[in-house]
């Protein structure tokens, strides 16, 4: 008796499907080895008995239709939490980056918290080839006359799987972060993402490892920056960057760890859309904080005293001052950018990383636990440090003696500052710890139908430096202190409904600031002996109407101004 046994769908249906099947291959792999794959590789199928005493029974592969989604190939086998992470994070609703990098910053971290051992993974989403790529597609073309001598399906097979997962890294998004602990170990976590856009292979590759063996207190404070982690990549990867790095800033509260160093490298943004990240970076250490990013509208760039964030500031008056002082260079950041109309999210993105990298330090330290891996001497030393710091309360400045050497400048020369007196000097000053910072981008405003009204493009720079030397005069010391800010920008706008630059018609304003204020202290053993403060600032803004090319009409508004003020 005959009798045909399916485990799926009709026999007749599954034959006519398989003369559309198509093999699943990564760019660039050709269609012959992706054929060689198929034949191999195993998979759930229908067998057909047309008698029972038959030896040898037919059994098919069931067919892969084009369009049915794409085939996933794991570097190894993807049955632990995170690779099931990765998997849900590379569903057809992960559309941006943050959907991507979903909790696995923060899940690679725990990992290595947990076993204090590498992990690394690799998910390839191959996707389906048309049956006749190969005679359309000159690369499948020339990769089946370099497969045609293949005769090993299975070796075949393993070619294309390899193929698949490296691909996963060319021209990927990358994000690297590097941790240095106390005790010289070096902790590196890598995420790449690929959209597959530029010639790789759609998919997700990871990886955590350190460089030897992690005590309990430095798995624990890993574990403890896996929620800012990402935090991190959920603002940077959401459309235009958005800063939350306040649980990356504070990584070395309790001592353990010594540095921070994440970047990001984002190769595939679109030029089309103002303000996408292109890079990003983020250095912490104890002499300073540093971050730059980089997006398709312009750039900006901070760096800061990270020693003088920590001095004096523990104290809640101290702090408070300090965020009093923040506010207060934010308002001028504003100022600059209303008169420069100058693009709001990288405007917004450079406040927020000022006010994060000058934010004071959070509270003191917690006891430290017996294991946590730290040098017998690391609180004493850290202490010192800190004590140093607070006694000198400005960056010292260098001796320049004969023949132009430098000397560094000798602590002992000058006389050591009370507490009283070192408040006095300090409440004087800024408040805020040394900086350099600056941005530059283009801008655009629409109107409400998304035509074009007005382009330009602005450049911010400001900065302040602090330094002092003996006063031989008055026994004491001299301090300066000098804060630069310039302004350049240009911007056009239409006087209609859309900005007609080709055309030449519209109206041009430019914008040309500079101000230096420098804050000058002299202190005798046990007072102020003078103080003051000097402004300079110059301010220059043009307006002219352009009409076929031409200046039709054109103004400028020039102002100067020197101040001098006593402070003491």
């Amino acid at each position: 008796m005959n009798f045909i046994a399916s485990a799926g769908p009709g026999l007749l249906d599954r034959l006519a499907a398989s003369r559309a099947a198509a093999s699943f291959r990564p760019a660039g792999v050709s269609s012959r080895a992706a054929d060689a794959v198929s034949s191999s590789a195993p998979s759930a199928g229908t067998r057909v008995t047309l008698d029972a005493a038959t030896a040898d029974a037919a059994v098919y592969a069931r067919p892969s239709a084009p369009g049915a989604g794409p085939r996933r190939v794991w570097a190894k086998a993807g049955d632990d939490g995170l690779s099931e992470l990765m998997s849900r994070n590379s569903g057809k609703e992960a559309h941006t980056l943050s959907d991507r990098w979903r909790g696995l910053g923060g899940a690679l971290l725990k990992q290595l918290a947990d076993t204090g051992e590498r992990y690394r993974q690799t998910l390839a989403d191959v996707v389906p080839a048309l049956p006749d790529a190969s005679a359309t597609d000159p690369a499948a073309s020339a990769a089946n006359a370099e497969g045609a001598g293949s005769a090993d399906p299975a070796a075949a097979a393993a070619a294309l799987q390899q193929q698949a997962l490296s691909g996963v890294a060319t021209n990927a998004t990358t994000v690297s972060l590097k941790v240095q602990t106390r005790s010289g170990q070096t902790v590196e976590l890598k995420i790449g993402v690929n959209s597959g856009a530029s010639g790789g292979t759609r998919g997700l590759q990871v990886e955590v490892s350190s460089s030897g063996p992690l005590s309990g207190a430095e798995r624990d404070a890993l574990a403890r920056l896996s929620d800012g982690l990402d935090r991190a990549l959920e603002g940077l990867g959401d459309g235009v960057p958005a800063l939350d790095l306040s649980g990356l800033t504070g990584f070395d509260a309790d001592g353990v760890l010594t540095g921070l160093d994440l970047r990001i490298d984002h190769p595939d943004a679109s030029a089309d859309r103002p303000g996408q990240l292109r890079s990003f970076s983020l250095q912490l250490g104890a002499e300073k904080k540093s971050l730059s990013l980089r997006t398709t509208s312009g750039e900006m760039a901070l760096e800061v005293d990270a020693a003088a964030t920590s001095r004096a500031t523990s104290s809640a008056p101290a702090s408070g001052r300090r965020w009093s002082a923040i506010d207060q260079l934010l308002q001028q950041v504003d100022a600059a950018a209303e008169r420069s109309h100058a693009d709001a999210a990288m405007t917004m993105s450079f406040k927020d990383a000022f006010r994060q990298l000058q934010a004071p330090p959070a509270d003191p330290d917690e006891p430290r636990r017996a294991d946590d891996g730290r040098r017998a001497d690391a609180d004493e030393g850290r202490e010192r440090l800190r004590d140093a710091a607070s006694t000198l309360a400005v960056r010292p400045a260098a001796n320049v003696v004969n023949g132009g050497a430098v000397d560094a400048l000798d602590p002992s020369a000058m006389a050591p500052m009370s507490d009283g007196l070192r408040a006095q000097a300090q409440s004087l000053q800024s408040g805020l710890a040394d900086f350099q910072a600056s941005f530059s981008a283009d801008s655009q405003r629409t109107s409400r139908i998304g035509s074009v009204q007005e382009a330009g493009h602005a450049e911010y720079r400001i900065g302040q430096t602090t330094s002092e030397r003996p006063n031989a005069a008055t026994g004491g010391r001299s301090i300066t202190q000098t804060q630069t800010e310039t302004l350049s920008a240009s911007f056009q706008k239409s006087r209609t409904y859309t900005l007609d630059r080709a055309g030449g018609n519209y109206d041009a304003t430019t914008v040309e600031d500079s101000k230096t204020v420098t804050t000058l202290i002299d202190t005798t053993r046990d007072s102020i002996a003078r103080a003051m403060r000097k402004t300079d600032e110059q301010r220059r803004k043009t307006f002219t109407e352009v009409e076929n090319h031409r200046a039709a009409s054109h103004q400028e508004w020039p102002d100067q101004r020197s101040v001098v003020e006593r402070l003491r």
